[in-house]
């Protein structure tokens, strides 16, 4: 029986289930932002166990099921997912050095991630590109779409990181997280156009609304979070002394683009939690993951823009993002709980 479900769950490992580490990381990171150690301290262990185990899942189910693999990676609506992966080990290693001070994890991770993206966005982009028959605008696209957006600007902030450790020179490196940070704020330009058009103008019964939704705010939150970074780096590098300026008003747009999405999501969320039942799914960490981003991002801005009294909407966030882990955790263990125990009768 358990060989049964272990082979169950490989078959049919989710593309987006890295959004668990993606979401446990990035609170963690938070935690430690807001002193609270003792916090940050158990959920850097629960992310390293989280890492090591979807990393194994994955690895399996690309040995043995791998026409599986490559049917989700040409998938519209799940295709996308797979790049948690790309966001699970930018943010596992920025998490490495700022806890632990391990530039050496974190610049393998950002590389192996790095080489990731390459292969999953490019491969992803043409799988559903040269196929025949293509679902409508409303069936094909959700918020996992913006993992595009995510991806590319966990890798622009795990690079400016770890930057210290590159052995090109600092200008090259702002350079190339420039160009990333750049190019993410054009996919989510692009994206949250169809998005916005999608929910505004095409019927949405609380059935299709997705928790992935919740990545419109993610997305901007973490764009937000890497402009800050940028702006952190490039102080007291001359040659990039004249993007500053620029730097700060694109990320102070996309913390508000993000912020007003809140209540709009929000509102989505619980309208749907009323009309149909809802049961565990993985795409529930899509909706942890954009509260911890947010706290962190918020964080960042009130200190590239100096209005220090924004970081309390960091320290109120922070118990939002907890409650919403925590909870989405237990169910995770009752689902488990539940398919052990059916298998055993």
């Amino acid at each position: 029986m358990n060989n049964q479900i272990l082979k169950a769950t490989v078959q049919t490992f989710p593309p987006a289930y890295f959004a668990l580490p993606m979401a446990t990381g990035i609170i963690c990171i938070a935690s430690h932002l807001l002193g609270y150690n003792s916090i940050s301290n158990f959920l850097f262990i629960v992310n390293n166990i989280e890492i090591g185990a979807l990393s194994v899942i994955l690895i399996l189910r690309l040995i043995f099921y791998f026409p599986d693999f490559k049917n989700d990676l040409g998938s519209h609506t799940e295709g996308a997912g797979f790049l948690t992966i790309v966001a699970a080990l930018c943010i596992f290693g920025t998490k490495n050095v700022l806890i632990r001070d391990n530039f050496t994890l974190a610049f393998t991770g950002w590389s192996v991630a790095f080489f990731i993206w390459l292969l999953l966005s490019y491969s992803f982009f043409i799988l559903i590109s040269y196929k025949k028959d293509k679902p409508t605008l409303q069936d094909g696209i959700n918020g996992s779409w913006l993992l595009l957006v995510v991806a590319v600007q966990a890798l622009s902030i795990s690079g400016n990181t770890v930057a210290s450790r590159f052995e090109f020179s600092q200008q090259v490196v702002l350079f190339i997280t420039l160009l990333l940070f750049l190019l993410g704020s054009l996919f989510y330009l692009i994206i949250i156009v169809l998005i916005f058009y999608r929910t505004a103008f095409l019927p949405m019964p609380p059935g299709e609304f997705r928790p992935s939704y919740w990545i419109n705010m993610g997305a901007a939150a973490i764009s937000t979070l890497a402009g800050a970074t940028l702006v952190k780096s490039m102080a007291g590098v001359p040659e990039f002394q004249d993007f500053i300026p620029i730097m700060k008003i694109a990320t102070l747009l996309f913390w508000i683009g993000g912020t007003w999405w809140i209540p709009v999501i929000a509102f989505l969320e619980l309208w749907q939690r009323t009309s149909i039942k809802i049961r565990y799914s993985a795409g529930y960490w899509s909706l942890v993951f954009p509260l911890g981003v947010y706290t962190v991002c918020t964080w960042h801005v009130a200190d590239v823009i100096a209005l220090p009294f924004l970081k309390q909407i960091s320290a109120v966030f922070i118990f939002i993002a907890w409650i919403a882990w925590a909870g989405t955790y237990i169910e995770l263990i009752t689902r488990l709980r539940k398919v052990f125990l059916k298998q055993e009768s």
